[in-house]
C-alpha cells in the first residue's frame, strides 16, 4: 500500500549569519537619537513656543480685558441702580466747598466724612458686609456731616477690605510702594490750575483697599464757582459747564445729563502710578514699578484736564518711564487701550491717540460740546 507523502515543516530556528554585510543580528533595542537631531527638534520646539507664546499671551490679555470690562458695567450699573432707587447719582465725595483748602476734614459748614463713591456702592456689589461696617457709626449722605472715616475705628477697618470689582487684571498688583492716595482734585494755585493730591504715605497704609478705576468729576472738578477755564471751545465755567457727574456732595439725576447719558463718562480707568525710573516726592527716591495706588475709601473721583496720554510725562522726566500716572486716567493693557463707563451703563474703549479736548468734552455732562460718533 502507496504511503502519502507528508509536507516538512520549516525550521523555526533562524539561518546562521554567514557573515555576508547584508547579514547582519538583529537588535532588540531602539536606536538612540544623534546629538543632531536632538539639536534640531530643541530648536524645533523653540520655534513652535516663540510661534505660540505671544498668541497665548494675547488670549490671556484679552480675557483680562474682558474680566475690567465687566468690572466697569458692574460699577456703571450699580451707580444706576443707586439713582433708580435714591433720585440721584451717588455723591462724588463727602468733603466741603473751600476750594482754598480742599483737603481739610471740617469748615465753616461742619465736619466732612471724606469718603465717596465707591463707598455708596458697596451693597450694590455684594459687599454688604463691608458697607455695614463701614457705617456702623459713622453716617454718610449728600446733606449728612459726621467726622472723617479715617477716625472713625470701624469705617477705618472697613477701608481695608479688597473689593475685586474695583481692580483690574491687568491692573498693578500688591500694594504700592510710597503712597495711597485718599484725594485728587484740581486747585487755583498761584494763578494757574493744577492737580494735587493728599496721600496716606506706605507702608503705614499699605493695606488700604485700593480701586483701579475713578469716577469722572469733569475737566478740572469743583475749583470755584466763579472760575474760567479755556479748553479750546473759548472761556467757559469750571463749577458749571465743565462739570462732570461727580462732584463735592453731588446729586445729578440722569435729566441733567444734557450732553446725553451715552456721551458722557461716568467711571474710567486709573490705576495710580506706574513704570520704571519714577521719581518720588512722597517718599523721595527713584521707583521701579507699582509706586503709588488709589484707595477706594477715599474721594474716588479724578479730573480728566490731563487726558490718557501719560506718554507725555516720559518727555518731561529724562530716563522715567511711565506706564500709568496717578493725574492721568490709564491702564497696563496691551495697547495702551482705556476704558470707560458712560452714564447709560455702556462700556467704551479709548486710545491715547484721542484728542485731548474730544476727551475732556466727554467728561463734562452739560457743556453742549459738539463730538463725533463713535
Amino acid at each position: 500500500m502507496a504511503r502519502s507523502k507528508g509536507l516538512s515543516r520549516p525550521s523555526s530556528a533562524a539561518p546562521p549569519c554567514s557573515g555576508s554585510p547584508r547579514c547582519r543580528p538583529r537588535s532588540t533595542a531602539l536606536d538612540g537619537f544623534t546629538l543632531v537631531e536632538l539639536l534640531v527638534v530643541v530648536a524645533i520646539i523653540g520655534v513652535l513656543v516663540a510661534l505660540l507664546l505671544p498668541a497665548v499671551q494675547a488670549a490671556r490679555e484679552s480675557a483680562r480685558r474682558a474680566a475690567c470690562t465687566n468690572n466697569l458695567r458692574q460699577i456703571g450699573l450699580a451707580a444706576l441702580n443707586y439713582e433708580s432707587s435714591a433720585g440721584s447719582l451717588p455723591p462724588g465725595y463727602l468733603a466741603g466747598t473751600n476750594f482754598v483748602r480742599p483737603w481739610q476734614d471740617t469748615d465753616a459748614s461742619g465736619p466732612h466724612q471724606m469718603t465717596g463713591v465707591f463707598t455708596f456702592l458697596l451693597p450694590r456689589l455684594e459687599a454688604q458686609a463691608v458697607y455695614d461696617r463701614f457705617t456702623r457709626k459713622l453716617k454718610l449722605g449728600a446733606a449728612v456731616r459726621d467726622a472723617a472715616y479715617h477716625v472713625d475705628a470701624d469705617a477705618w477697618a472697613a477701608a481695608q477690605a479688597r473689593i475685586s470689582t474695583y481692580l483690574c487684571p491687568s491692573g498693578p498688583q500688591g500694594a504700592p510702594q510710597t503712597a495711597v492716595l485718599d484725594k485728587t482734585y484740581g486747585k487755583l494755585q498761584g494763578g494757574f490750575l493744577v492737580l494735587q493730591s493728599d496721600a496716606w504715605q506706605s507702608p503705614v497704609t499699605e493695606q488700604l483697599g485700593l480701586t483701579h478705576y475713578m469716577g469722572v468729576s469733569g475737566v478740572w472738578g469743583p475749583v470755584s464757582s466763579n472760575l474760567v477755564y479755556d479748553m479750546g471751545f473759548g472761556s467757559q465755567n469750571v463749577n458749571d459747564v465743565m462739570a462732570g457727574v461727580f462732584g463735592v456732595r453731588s446729586t445729578t439725576s440722569l435729566a441733567e445729563v444734557s450732553d446725553g447719558t451715552s456721551r458722557t463718562l461716568m467711571f474710567g480707568e486709573a490705576p495710580g502710578s506706574h513704570g520704571s525710573a519714577i521719581p518720588d516726592d512722597i517718599v523721595v527716591g527713584i521707583y521701579a514699578g507699582f509706586t503709588q495706588g488709589n484707595a477706594w475709601a477715599g474721594w474716588g473721583t479724578l479730573p480728566t484736564a490731563f487726558g490718557i496720554d501719560v506718554a507725555v510725562e516720559s518727555t518731561r522726566t529724562p530716563g522715567a518711564r511711565f506706564d500709568a500716572k496717578w493725574s492721568y486716567y490709564g491702564s497696563l493693557h496691551a495697547g495702551g487701550v482705556v476704558q470707560f463707563a458712560m452714564v447709560d451703563g455702556s462700556v467704551r474703549q479709548l486710545t491715547p491717540s484721542i484728542a485731548l479736548t474730544a476727551f475732556q468734552s466727554l467728561s463734562t455732562m452739560r457743556g453742549e460740546e459738539v463730538l463725533p460718533d463713535r
